[in-house]
């Protein structure tokens, strides 16, 4: 397990990397104890610090637990796709019509919503409030961006209720 420490955010982010490159690093989100939480794609530039978490029985068993959790075919696309920067992050997540939550640079607040197009140097998305209601479209460049969220509990739960509006 790694601890990420990001510039101009209190709380850290504790995951296992599954992917590494030079503008996006991929991990699985690890909130409390054995919980997987979804995958976070944070920007790479983001990153003040990292630290490595030793516990060899939670390493066991989250190790256990990872392989588990990309034996669905949808999360497999995500693990073997080539994602080595947002326009590819995006594009692959706008092919699936994926939600999202995107954190962005100078804030505290999260934003949920479903990528409309995807360009070299930014984003056009659709967020939705906590009811799944479109709130606004917006243009967002990748530089703004602190991290990518998908495939967590809350996501999922908003996808399945969209699904059946």
């Amino acid at each position: 397990m790694e601890e990420y420490f990001l510039k101009n955010r209190k709380e850290n982010i504790i995951g296992n990397r599954f992917k590494e490159g030079e503008i996006i690093t991929g991990i699985i989100f690890n909130p409390v104890d054995y919980v997987l939480d979804g995958i976070k794609f944070i920007n790479t530039e983001k990153i003040e610090n990292v630290a490595i978490k030793t516990n060899n029985f939670k390493d066991k068993v989250m190790m256990k637990k990872i392989q588990i959790y990309f034996d669905e075919p949808i999360k497999k696309i995500i693990r073997d796709s080539k994602t080595n920067s947002f326009e590819e992050l995006f594009t692959v997540i706008e092919s699936l019509d994926l939600l999202c939550e995107l954190s962005l640079s100078e804030e505290d607040v999260v934003y949920i919503g479903k990528i409309i197009d995807v360009y070299e140097d930014s984003i056009d998305v659709d967020f939705f409030d906590t009811e799944c209601n479109l709130m606004d479209n917006a243009y967002v460049e990748y530089e703004n961006i602190t991290t990518v969220t998908i495939f967590s509990d809350y996501l999922d739960s908003l996808s399945e209720v969209m699904k059946s509006t």
